[in-house]
């Protein structure tokens, strides 16, 4: 349910874009990511046992809820910047509620290789840092 959710808000956050190339980052960005999360839920639902009839319909179901997010963003993406910027911050939040409360403290919990996640850890939020610097200032509408 909540991979189902994130990927509500993740078709919001590229359905309230209005710039093209913006919109094609995320893109990227939102495929890059989505099979590995497939194949999360597929894993998890395996190791639950979940029968196969019930595990397609669960994976029918998540695969909807990101173009269902896109046509709610693409509904609020014409109410204006105030409208624009609660979506695309209630969007932002839970891509960090995510990757913060159920991904990162997963990895940290396991005993192997702690120094080395740490290590890639900071060196994501460096990156992270460095490509806010480098991007360009919007363009006022």
């Amino acid at each position: 349910m909540a991979l189902s959710l994130h990927g509500i808000f993740e078709g919001i956050a590229l359905g309230v874009l209005n710039n093209n190339n913006e919109c094609i980052i995320l893109f990227i960005a939102i495929i890059a990511h989505k099979w590995a999360e497939s194949f999360t839920l597929g894993i998890s639902f395996y190791n639950a046992g979940i029968q196969t009839k019930i595990f397609i319909k669960m994976l029918i179901i998540f695969t909807f809820f990101t173009p269902v997010g896109i046509l709610i963003g693409m509904y609020f993406s014409k109410s204006g910047l105030l409208i624009e910027g609660i979506m695309l911050s209630i969007s932002s939040g839970t891509f960090l509620y995510v990757s913060t409360s159920e991904v990162i403290v997963e990895e940290f919990s396991s005993k192997g290789s702690k120094y080395l996640k740490f290590f890639f850890y900071l060196i994501g939020g460096f990156l992270t840092v460095i490509l806010n610097i480098l991007e360009p200032a919007p363009i006022s509408q």
